[in-house]
């Protein structure tokens, strides 16, 4: 793999990592909007925000793109004479 490319998908899954950190913040700050209201998200058929599910894949995905691209970038070991 390219350092260029390897750097991108080193990119990617930072940026990933870091939408994952703010939709969480953003899960969190719903979850205690629909507190005040008696309601409990995700409880009693309640569906679960979207932010939430969008921070469980993108924790997912951004882990799952460093960890390729860490591999990938490692060099292939050389045979000695």
């Amino acid at each position: 793999m390219s350092e260029l490319k390897s750097d991108l998908t080193t990119a990617a899954g930072a940026a990933m990592l870091v939408g994952s950190a703010v939709c969480g913040e953003l899960a969190w700050l719903a979850a205690r909007g629909v507190a005040e209201l008696g309601v409990i998200c995700g409880s009693a058929g309640q569906p679960h925000c979207p932010y939430l599910i969008a921070a469980a894949a993108l924790l997912a995905g951004g882990s799952l793109t460093l960890i390729r691209s860490r591999r990938r970038a490692k060099a292939a070991p050389v045979r000695a004479r």
